[in-house]
């Protein structure tokens, strides 16, 4: 498909183009001239209303801010498909005039994630209205009015379940699905670590633990310089401490911080993402032990997106360095989620790191437990491996995962949650094959209709089939 697109996107740059009776070019002759003239030069504007179809045969695809549509393009519907990104950052007036240039459009966003930030910006002039458009901020909010709506589940980012659980639990009312790289959790690798710094709270900075984390990052940069690594604050100035505190010690040992590694607070981290994220809390008790509940934007309305958007940067592993201990917060008379949300936090972290995180509560079954063909699959005896473990809905886009201890070997796939939960016909038959064969994923097919018509036949492939994937 990649290849055929190609082809016929070069083809249509020269399939229809003119020639004079003296077999001279006139398609693109006058665009070349206007783009290589050195005086007056047009403005782009009318560059494209001039030469629009020209264009868009060399370009068919445009990137631009909504702002940039606006500046550049004329007010006509030129686009066959207007595609918004991160919608949930746009303001709906910017994005209105986007949407005005195309024949279809497609506005995805999160509005689990930041919104349009309003500081030091006049946004309607005339007298407040009762007009409930007119209360809505971004043009995510505003399309949710009128569009249908569509939920992702797939979730694709994190290498493993804990890095994303926990915004499931909290954000995403558990429907996100994660299948982990087997590889990966076989390795029986913690992905959260909690480290606990004795730090000091002063002037709206943590000294002590930011050369704890600079520390630990130069040391990850030497130690796995194939890792990108990203470190995340909890407010400016522990990011600009760590950042000074990163050039100071780098170039005293005459270390190169790659480009690929980022310091960034929670404000601006959106979109990002790193194989390795470590958390500077920064928020500790001050000379005198006193420990505020203040804790910046994470305290305003909406704070708890920023914590939703920081926790899931993370591929492979999350470091989660801290003066205070969830306990430590008392929350008592705070009304917004964003501090209630960081307590439980750092409580899941810790659980995570010390390895007594048994996992959010799930509601596997929609009928009766007998009425689901793994039940009989695994209670029929066709699995006679007492030192395996055959469990039921342990993995996404899987009915039954087989391992032994915390290694897991391969998976069986039946017509029960997987069938249930798919919104379409190739999901369950080429979306979940070829994501199990990216995730080092084996595994075995078995319908209900072979199990009731010859069940002794796919009792014998079960067993085959682990043999041989416990065996290699």
């Amino acid at each position: 498909s990649n290849d055929i697109l190609k082809i016929r996107a070069r083809e249509r740059i020269y399939e229809n183009i003119e020639y004079n009776r003296l077999n001279n070019r006139v398609t693109y002759r006058d665009l070349h001239h206007q783009t290589t003239k050195k005086k007056k030069i047009w403005p782009v504007r009318k560059v494209i209303a001039e030469f629009q179809d020209e264009l868009f045969n060399l370009m068919p695809c445009w990137m631009a801010s909504p702002e940039a549509v606006s500046a550049i393009f004329p007010m006509t519907q030129l686009f066959d498909l207007v595609i918004f990104d991160e919608a949930s950052q746009c303001f709906a007036e910017r994005g209105i005039p986007a949407m005005y240039r195309g024949r279809q459009v497609v506005i995805a966003g999160d509005d689990k994630q930041l919104k349009p930030f309003e500081l030091y910006q006049v946004r309607w002039m005339e007298e407040e209205t009762e007009t409930p458009d007119l209360e809505v901020t971004s043009l995510l909010e505003l399309t949710g009015r009128y569009l249908p709506t569509v939920h992702l589940q797939g979730h694709y980012r994190s290498q493993s379940l804990p890095l994303i659980e926990f915004s499931n639990k909290f954000f995403y009312e558990g429907r996100l699905k994660l299948l982990p790289d087997r590889d990966i959790i076989s390795r029986q690798e913690t992905p959260i670590t909690f480290h606990k710094i004795e730090g000091e709270w002063s002037n709206n900075t943590n000294l002590i633990e930011a050369i704890a984390v600079v520390d630990f990052a130069l040391y990850m940069l030497r130690t796995f310089p194939e890792k990108e690594i990203g470190i995340i604050t909890f407010n400016a100035p522990q990011q600009i401490m760590i950042m000074d505190l990163i050039e100071e010690k780098a170039s005293r040992d005459g270390m190169l911080i790659p480009e690929s590694m980022f310091v960034k607070n929670i404000e601006n981290v959106q979109g990002d993402e790193k194989d390795i994220i470590i958390f500077s809390i920064g928020y500790a008790p001050d000379a005198n032990g006193k420990l505020s509940m203040q804790f910046g934007s994470l305290n305003v309305a909406g704070g708890e997106n920023r914590l939703n958007v920081a926790v899931t940067r993370a591929r492979e592993k999350i470091i989660v360095f801290s003066s205070i201990l969830p306990e430590d917060l008392k929350l008592q008379g705070i009304k917004n989620e964003g501090p209630k949300l960081l307590k439980k936090y750092l409580e899941y972290a810790r659980a995570v790191s010390d390895d007594s995180f048994e996992g959010y509560e799930q509601k596997l079954y929609q009928y009766a437990s007998g009425w689901y063909l793994n039940r009989h699959v695994v209670g029929s005896g066709a699995l006679k491996y007492p030192q395996l473990s055959f469990s039921l809905n342990e993995m996404p886009f899987t009915d039954i995962t087989v391992r032994e201890g915390k290694t897991y070997y391969a998976a069986v796939l039946t017509d029960d949650q997987v069938y249930q939960s798919a919104l379409t016909v190739k999901e369950p038959h080429a979306y979940t094959p070829a994501l199990l064969g990216q995730k080092n994923w084996q595994y075995l097919r078995v319908f209900s209709r072979n199990w009731w018509n010859n069940r002794e036949r796919v009792e014998d492939e079960l067993t085959k089939f682990v043999y041989q994937t416990t065996e290699n």
